[in-house]
């Protein structure tokens, strides 16, 4: 009977502490409907609190911790929900995204990169100025990507000369943004920078009847590739002109005398103006002229007068 009567409240006991879980936080989270009826019960209080005027009342349910557990789980309760519902689509975009993919390729499976441009190009919704943010024109973004770096790499192995007439050729039908065109018209601006990456002042401006042809002069392969490699020695040079006396003087000096010898030829206005701006334009007239200016000696350069020592 003893041994009985000790188990029983042991019994007793545990259920005591069963029933008498501490509410905190951690509690609540995992009883989130446990957590808005406590909310409810101490906003209830409040109000209850604000409406006699119950200071004590007031502070008491303010300071709560039980009160404050339950808010605090339910916050970061519906954090969670968030995340999770943020995980669940992103999984089916992803799925989505992976199907469109397939589907795409198995559609232009065994297609060269122009013939594959040419199905995207077709997908109007997808060529708008406004394009969807559908799985379908993502998927389609991606393979067209994809074929666009294809497409580049290929003519890219190709000389400039050659990219040129394959690209001339393959805009002759369609010149719209994202077409086969555009794909050429980027491998050959590429290709153009490839080859003047290294090329000093004299070469880039040698080649410019190339890069900035009268067919192309419009183009990336002049207006940036040509241009921004000639910038780049130019500037060089117009700092040497700058920060070197002696050089400056010699230069202009000779720039100087290239004018003169034009000028006596008795040419007429026309031819003379030709000549004359080509020595000006050109290096390393051009580049000392822009010293000069960067000297603060004026703005007007005409190579009229030398410059003494």
């Amino acid at each position: 009977m003893k041994n009985l009567k000790v188990i029983g409240l042991v019994l007793i006991a545990g259920l005591g502490l069963a029933g008498c879980e501490k509410k905190n936080q951690e509690y609540y989270l995992k009883n989130i409907d446990s957590a808005k009826e406590k909310l409810k019960e101490c906003r209830n209080d409040i109000d209850k609190a604000i409406s006699q005027k119950d200071e004590k009342l007031f502070e008491k349910i303010k300071n709560d911790t039980e009160c404050q557990d339950a808010e605090n789980a339910i916050k970061e309760d519906r954090i969670r929900q968030a995340k999770l519902e943020q995980e669940r689509k992103e999984a089916e975009e992803k799925q989505a995204l992976e199907t469109e993919i397939a589907a795409i390729r198995n559609q232009i499976a065994g297609k060269s990169w122009q013939k594959s441009i040419n199905e995207y190009m077709k997908v109007e919704e997808c060529n708008k100025f406004y394009t969807t943010s559908s799985p379908k024109c993502k998927a389609w973004k991606i393979v067209y990507d994809e074929k666009v770096d294809e497409g580049k790499k290929e003519l890219k192995q190709l000389p400039y000369e050659d990219i040129k007439e394959q690209m001339i050729s393959i805009c002759k039908l369609d010149q719209r943004q994202g077409s086969n065109c555009a794909v050429a018209q980027s491998a050959l601006e590429e290709k153009a920078t490839e080859d003047l990456a290294n090329a000093d002042i004299q070469t880039i401006e040698s080649k410019k009847p190339l890069y900035c042809a009268e067919d192309t002069y419009t183009l990336n392969a002049c207006r940036k590739s040509w241009e921004k490699a000639f910038d780049r020695e130019s500037d060089k040079h117009v700092k040497f002109f700058t920060d070197n006396d002696d050089e400056f003087i010699t230069t202009f000096n000779s720039c100087v005398d290239k004018i003169a010898e034009i000028e006596e030829q008795n040419l007429k206005w026309n031819e003379k103006n030709t000549l004359e701006r080509k020595i000006k334009e050109a290096y390393p007239c051009y580049q000392v002229k822009e010293a000069y200016i960067k000297r603060g000696m004026g703005y007007s350069v005409n190579f009229k007068n030398k410059i003494e020592k």
